[in-house]
């Protein structure tokens, strides 16, 4: 009997599940390894800051969906992929053998990109770690007035920095230092205007500078500049699995696994990789978040893998969403040199996301019960405390 491995609970891998619900594969036993128990919806997590989503909202729970699929699952973390002996070890001690493997983990977040981060800031990913720390920091808000400042230029920082104001209010200054350059880089210049409109207008202070170093209750910029930070929120863009170097699959720009069209690996074609860690030839990457209506072929071609069929290629789709929760119910779009804001554009958005959400639960199962809020240290506190945070993403 063949022996499918499913790495990470990402939204493919959800879809996956759904379909050997309705359709087992023959022949073929499927482990699903995740570190976590639980999808969380990046493109939810603004809404859930600002108080519009509850945390079970936010969530797909995973047992359900394995079970209903007849897939075994393993909750544990991946320390190391080999994919020349095609084995994957575990932070619960144990090793992994397969025959086919699909990587759709969320990218990871470079904890020593910037100094001092490590030891005293809350990074953003993994979301779900994220989530049961933010009460906390609320209650640290409502015993003292603080400092925030969130780090990062793309879309998932802005929204946090916007969201972090709305919920905290007047008990917190929010600053967003986006890493020397405009927020949203790769969007026209147009778009990065209105952004910088929209955050003002919501109440957070823009540098367009660099942090260089966090120490004590300070962040040091580029130019010298230190700002009072109290709590360090750290949403810089994500990198590759900390195993991908070591791992023997070819990778491409970045560190991220190089795949073809079919979303196989460039060098073990038993191998498949979708999501924020894959990425093509031509440098192209799906963008996160946007690939949960099934706009992959990943389940026909690990079948089709399996059975010696012949695989599909996964269509590239033009043009680049930029799309930001500006809070209270409103956002802001744009494709190419078109933007528009609104509160039609959040309900828009508020309601495919749910629904995209809610097509990947499985059928009939309840909304998960939040879990328990862990602790949050604000900067210059010992740094094995922090450590004991930041669990393997």
């Amino acid at each position: 009997m063949k022996h499918l491995v499913l790495l990470g609970g990402g939204p493919a891998h959800l879809r996956v599940l759904h379909d050997l619900a309705t359709s087992p594969m023959p022949g073929t036993r499927v482990t699903l390894v995740a570190p976590h128990g639980r999808h969380v919806s990046p493109a939810m997590v603004a809404g859930w800051i600002s108080g519009r989503h509850a945390t079970a909202e936010c969530c797909v729970a995973l047992a359900p969906l394995a079970v209903r699929a007849g897939v075994t699952l393993v909750e544990s973390d991946a320390l190391a992929v080999d994919a020349g002996r095609r084995q994957i070890s575990l932070a619960n001690g144990h090793a992994v053998a397969y025959d086919a493997l699909s990587i759709d983990v969320p990218a990871a977040p470079d904890r020593d990109r910037i100094a001092g981060a490590r030891e005293n800031a809350l990074f953003h990913r993994p979301f779900d770690h994220f989530l049961r720390l933010w009460g906390a920091l609320v209650a640290l808000a409502s015993e003292q007035a603080l400092s925030v400042v969130v780090v990062g230029a793309e879309a998932p920082a802005i929204e946090l920095a916007l969201a972090v104001h709305l919920r905290l209010g007047k008990r917190a200054r929010v600053a967003l230092v986006t890493g020397h350059g405009a927020p949203v880089p790769h969007a026209p210049a147009v778009f990065q205007h209105r952004v910088r409109q929209l955050l003002k207008r919501g109440g957070v202070t823009l540098f367009e500078d660099r942090c260089d170093a966090l120490f004590g209750n300070q962040m040091l910029l580029g130019q010298g500049l230190r700002l009072a930070c109290d709590a360090p929120l750290v949403a810089l863009d994500a990198g590759p699995p900390r195993w991908a170097p070591d791992s023997g699959l070819q990778l491409g720009q970045k560190g991220f696994i190089l795949v073809g069209d079919t979303l196989q690996s460039a060098s073990h074609p038993e191998v498949f990789a979708s999501g924020e860690i894959a990425v093509r030839a031509d440098g192209w990457r799906p963008p996160a978040g946007l690939q949960l209506r099934g706009e992959e072929p990943l389940s026909l071609n690990l079948r089709r893998f399996l059975a010696g069929g012949e695989l599909v290629k996964r269509r590239r789709r033009s043009g680049r969403l930029h799309l930001i929760d500006l809070g209270e119910g409103r956002a802001v779009a744009s494709v190419g040199g078109l933007s528009v804001t609104g509160r039609w554009v959040g309900w828009l958005k508020e309601r495919a996301d749910r629904e995209r959400l809610a097509a990947l639960r499985a059928p009939g199962a309840p909304l998960e019960a939040a879990e328990p809020e862990e602790p949050f240290l604000p900067t210059g506190h010992p740094a094995d405390e922090l450590e004991a945070q930041a669990r393997p993403e």
